[in-house]
């Protein structure tokens, strides 16, 4: 399926985690001090990360990928919200 999705620029990526925290699908995560974009499954494609980064290192890609799975990103949430107050 042709989407749009986000892409991560390793050499601009700082490693600050801003888009980590701006990201409400948990799609990105931080690898050896980058940024990451961990399932493109997981990106809804809205791009709430995007204007956060201080370096401009995200931008859009459209690519051949798998359909965003809101299903999936809903139980990282409940799973990761049940032993934490508050939760989104």
């Amino acid at each position: 399926m042709l989407r749009k999705i986000i892409q991560i620029d390793e050499d601009k990526c700082t490693g600050c985690g801003i888009c980590v925290d701006a990201c409400h699908e948990g799609a990105i995560g931080l690898v050896n001090g980058k940024a990451k974009l961990m399932r493109d499954d997981y990106c809804d494609g809205l791009g709430d990360c995007l204007p956060t980064c201080p370096t401009g290192a995200i931008s859009f890609i459209e690519k051949d990928t798998l359909a965003y799975d809101e299903e999936a990103v809903k139980r990282i949430w409940k799973n990761a919200c049940k032993n934490r107050a508050p939760c989104i």
